[in-house]
């Protein structure tokens, strides 16, 4: 019996120590750092052109930073003014925006006043565009005798003229993008726009009706005013006129 007891405690004392052995080693750490698994980088999504004119009519978010980021572009363009475009910077804006001269509201004066032989063309631009942003309804400021054209004007102008042919205004983005733009940064971003190019499909499909018959609307009223203007202008310039002739008459 005792050697029995014996032997049962040896075994007894062999198994917990195995067991402690074996738990040791179960909660050792491990001394070889396994190799960090990181998580893919997240690239952003990729650019793609999206509706510019929302169905009430109004400029999408992604419209509306195309045209603060062209607005930008030309203010900071020396000579620069954050404020707007005088006359000279209308005129050169709307050139690289490829309007035509008839549609380039500055050169268009510009070109009246001189092929009627005005004595200073530049003064009647200057008289004349305060006309037509006031009766066309759209922001400007005057700097001294400059009028110039706000951010909200040139948004207004961008926007009405591509609710009115929206089929030129996709070409003269495009057309002017493909030339500028690369230093053209899309304030959500910082970035330049993607030169790719602006699908047809995202402005509207079809001229709007309500923005031709409020246009017919607003020339209406510039014609009247301008009439009155080159009447003015006229009587001005014909008491001078007599003045003169006077004048020589009495040498």
């Amino acid at each position: 019996m005792p050697f029995r007891r014996f032997l049962a405690s040896l075994i007894n004392c062999l198994a917990q120590r195995n067991m402690a052995q074996n738990q040791q080693h179960y909660y050792q750490p491990n001394m070889y750092p396994q190799p960090q698994v990181f998580p893919p980088p997240t690239m952003p999504p990729a650019f793609a052109w999206d509706t510019l004119i929302a169905q009430s009519n109004q400029p999408t978010p992604l419209f509306t930073r195309l045209l603060d980021a062209i607005f930008t572009y030309f203010t900071s363009t020396p000579p620069t003014n954050p404020s707007g475009f005088d006359p000279i910077k209308y005129a050169s804006a709307f050139t690289a925006l490829m309007y035509s001269d008839n549609d380039n509201k500055v050169r268009r004066y510009f070109i009246f006043a001189s092929q009627n032989r005005f004595p200073s063309p530049e003064n009647f631009v200057y008289d004349i565009m305060p006309i037509y942003y006031r009766t066309n309804h759209i922001q400007y400021t005057m700097q001294g005798i400059l009028p110039v054209l706000t951010r909200e004007g040139f948004h207004t102008t961008m926007l009405r003229d591509t609710l009115g042919d929206p089929e030129v205004q996709c070409r003269r983005l495009n057309m002017f993008l493909a030339a500028h733009g690369t230093r053209v940064l899309d304030p959500l971003t910082g970035q330049p726009f993607p030169s790719l190019a602006i699908p047809r499909a995202v402005f509207p499909a079809d001229m709007d009706r309500g923005t031709w018959e409020r246009q017919e609307q607003m020339n209406r009223a510039f014609n009247e005013e301008l009439g009155k203007y080159l009447a003015e202008l006229n009587r001005v310039g014909q008491s001078m006129h007599d003045g003169t002739i006077a004048g020589i008459a009495g040498m």
